[in-house]
């Protein structure tokens, strides 16, 4: 049995989904993988017709149409006209197929729990990934390319090469349809693929093997770094001011890696760079990003600023009256003795000038100075609210309360106040 063939029998014995998704195109290493994954799986075709090639398009479409009748395949396609919406408005081609099929995969795979997408990357196209993310400065991520599997995501042709897909396709007498855009050398890929490489092979003729060999050293760091960054943002969701001697011995892989599992441009890292050096104070943006919304410099530390959707709104206060007070207590429900409680209690941001008298100490302290003890950072303290009756504060939300206003076991009438932040 041919090795191909065997890596998808392997497969079946490893996993037992209830249906195969296959990702076709009409060429041959999709039209090979559908060809051999029907043997072993109960499958659908998946197919995009973007229209961007006009009746070859369509005829890609009728082809795979007429394949998957005659193999008995049920085929799913999308049709969407990209080359008028291009003409409507500027993005980028490829980035924005992209995105159209893979919404178009993940639709079908949510119908069904236990399913799977099988996709017909291969070698060449894993070198081709290496070179392109080189050029572009990607990092480990993009150096190490693509996974066998990701998640629902399976390429089991990765490790083969297109010579050997085509050999293969040929001995079983399969047909197929070259799509000729893949010849010109209109597209970064096209011109590594169609150029560069091949220079490269003809004086190094071991180039494709060892491009394998380090793709697959820097996917083994780059699933270790993947989980020492996700420690690293789990906590950061814990604790966002974070020392900046912890980033005493970060390299620009790492920054990389949190940009990417934020969803965040790499053209970041050198702003990112300065504000590392610069003053208290400075602050880096993401806008539009529904992850992390900016990054501001501390005196000795950087505070994370999260993406928490809906901002500012004000805490809801709840007010009952008690019989006696608990044995435990938190800075998040207030027990007032009733009578000392001037006019309606009132929510409001703090202001400048603002004291509190604390319970525990003698004297008053400054509302700023509680936030600077509690290191709330300066971003943050535009939203602390306070919780005030007509005269004085009755408590800094969530880190001290006054002592002019709480009951005491001699209270006649405890007012409970609990205060939820929204």
């Amino acid at each position: 049995m041919n090795q191909l063939e065997k890596s998808i029998q392997n497969l079946s014995g490893e996993i037992n989904p209830e249906i195969v998704f296959v990702a076709v195109s009409a060429g041959v290493d999709s039209t090979l993988l559908l060809e051999l994954a029907s043997t072993y799986f109960k499958v659908i075709a998946l197919h995009v017709n973007y229209k961007l090639r006009g009746e070859a398009s369509d005829l890609d479409q009728a082809f795979l149409e007429d394949f998957c009748l005659k193999k008995r395949i049920p085929f799913n396609v999308k049709v969407h006209d990209l080359k008028t919406e291009l003409q409507l408005k500027s993005c980028n081609l490829q980035n924005r197929a992209r995105e159209i099929r893979y919404e178009f995969f993940k639709e079908n795979l949510s119908k069904h729990e236990n399913s799977v997408l099988f996709l017909g990357h291969h070698a060449d196209d894993q070198i081709e990934t290496f070179f392109i993310n080189y050029f572009r400065n990607s990092g480990i991520a993009g150096l190490s390319g693509m996974k066998q599997q990701n998640g629902k995501f399976f390429r089991p042709f990765l490790m083969f090469s297109k010579k050997d897909i085509s050999a293969l396709a040929i001995e079983k007498k399969l047909a197929w349809r070259e799509d000729q855009s893949n010849v010109k050398n209109d597209y970064l890929r096209n011109r590594f693929r169609n150029e560069i490489i091949p220079e490269l092979e003809n004086q190094i003729p071991s180039l494709k093997i060892s491009v394998l060999h380090l793709m697959n050293i820097l996917q083994e760091n780059q699933i270790q770094l993947e989980k020492e960054i996700e420690i690293f943002i789990k906590n950061m969701k814990i604790n966002a001011n974070i020392s900046l001697s912890e980033f005493s011995s970060w390299g620009d892989e790492r920054w990389i890696e949190v940009f990417r599992q934020f969803g965040l441009s790499t053209g970041f890292l050198k702003e990112f760079k300065k504000l590392l050096q610069s003053s208290k104070g400075a602050k880096l943006n993401f806008p539009k990003n529904e992850r992390i919304e900016s990054v501001i410099r501390e005196k000795d530390s950087l505070y994370f600023v999260l993406y928490k959707g809906k901002k500012d709104e004000t805490p809801t206060i709840k007010s009952t009256i008690v019989c006696e007070l608990p044995k435990d207590f938190s800075k998040e429900v207030v027990y007032l003795d009733d009578s000392k409680i001037d006019g309606e209690l009132i929510l409001r941001k703090w202001r400048q000038g603002d004291r509190i008298y604390p319970i525990g100490m003698n004297g008053s302290k400054l509302i700023s100075d509680v936030l600077t003890d509690a290191k709330v950072p300066h971003v943050e303290r535009d939203n602390q609210w306070l919780l005030c009756d007509n005269s004085k504060i009755i408590s800094c939300i969530g880190f001290c309360i006054d002592r002019r206003a709480i009951a005491t076991k001699n209270s006649k009438k405890i007012r409970c106040i609990e205060i939820a932040q929204t």
